[in-house]
């Protein structure tokens, strides 16, 4: 998320309402930067609250013509729900907007970090200094967010002329994930010590492809489970309701598919969906 002419606009017409509060501004940018959105937080929190007024306003609007078409008490019940959830459920969902969106870029940084390290590994047995390597894996999309933390590491050490140890502490500071600014102090510590980087790699290496083998074997367990549980609940239960109601229609001479219908068009597609975004979960994927 980046800033645009609609976010510059509603810096401006709000910046009074954000100047009249005590924000921690230090805090506050951490949190979009470790999210990745490219703004302040003055800038981002005014697309907020303008996005809350445009989303009471459209909601009002709607309603009010739907009820001057249906005057009566449930279309007035509705304009009074409806222009209450929406502006809430706007905000709500702006406002956990940047820490779901660290949270998750720190689960892709953890998740290609063991073979991340094995790239930097290998160019470093090679004698490529840091810069020069955090410089090429910045050009290698396959490393998912770990590329644009490289990405802003070697712009700071290339366009800002800063030195890489300056360069790799800020990219501690603005990191979502705990591994990755592991990572970067220890290289930070190793270049001011003098020593070679090579052992430290190699140990990091080690490491994180053991994390990585044992949290892989613990998904598997846990999809094992899921998909256990997904059989019997969604395939077999179904089909063994189905078999029961039938043998009870056949002896007491009729029954009602009402409650088929319900299981078949509301709770099996909501299980459905349940059982995708758990299983998307426990392969450690973002859903």
């Amino acid at each position: 998320m980046k800033s645009t002419k609609y976010t510059r606009f509603c810096r401006q017409l709000f910046s009074n309402i954000f100047d009249r509060f005590n924000v921690s501004e230090t805090n506050k940018n951490n949190i979009l930067e470790k999210a990745n959105i490219s703004m302040v937080y003055q800038e981002y929190y005014s697309m907020v609250l303008m996005n809350i007024i445009i989303g009471f306003i459209a909601s009002f609007t709607s309603t009010l013509f739907l009820y001057l078409l249906l005057p009566n008490n449930i279309t007035s019940l509705l304009m009074l729900v409806v222009t209450s959830v929406v502006p809430f459920f706007i905000g709500m969902v702006y406002l956990q907007l940047p820490t779901a969106k660290a949270k998750s870029r720190g689960k892709n940084i953890d998740r290609h970090l063991p073979y991340v390290a094995n790239f930097i590994n290998t160019m470093s047995v090679a004698g490529i200094s840091p810069s020069e390597i955090f410089g090429t894996l910045a050009g290698i999309e396959l490393y998912g967010e770990v590329q644009k933390e490289a990405k802003k590491i070697t712009t700071e050490i290339e366009l800002m002329g800063l030195d890489a140890i300056t360069a790799l502490n800020n990219a501690i500071t603005i990191s979502p994930s705990r591994k990755f600014k592991d990572f970067l102090q220890g290289i930070v510590a190793v270049l001011q010590s003098g020593s070679d980087l090579a052992p430290y790699f190699d140990r990091c290496v080690e490491r994180y492809m053991y994390d990585d083998l044992s949290d892989r074997k613990k998904n598997l367990d846990s999809l094992a489970i899921m998909a256990e549980s997904f059989v019997t609940t969604v395939i077999a239960f179904p089909l063994f309701l189905v078999i029961i109601l039938s043998v009870m229609g056949l002896t007491s001479g009729g029954i009602s598919f009402d409650f088929l219908y319900i299981i078949s068009l509301v709770i099996l597609p909501m299980a459905y969906c349940g059982f995708y975004v758990m299983m998307k979960s426990g392969m450690g994927e973002e859903v």
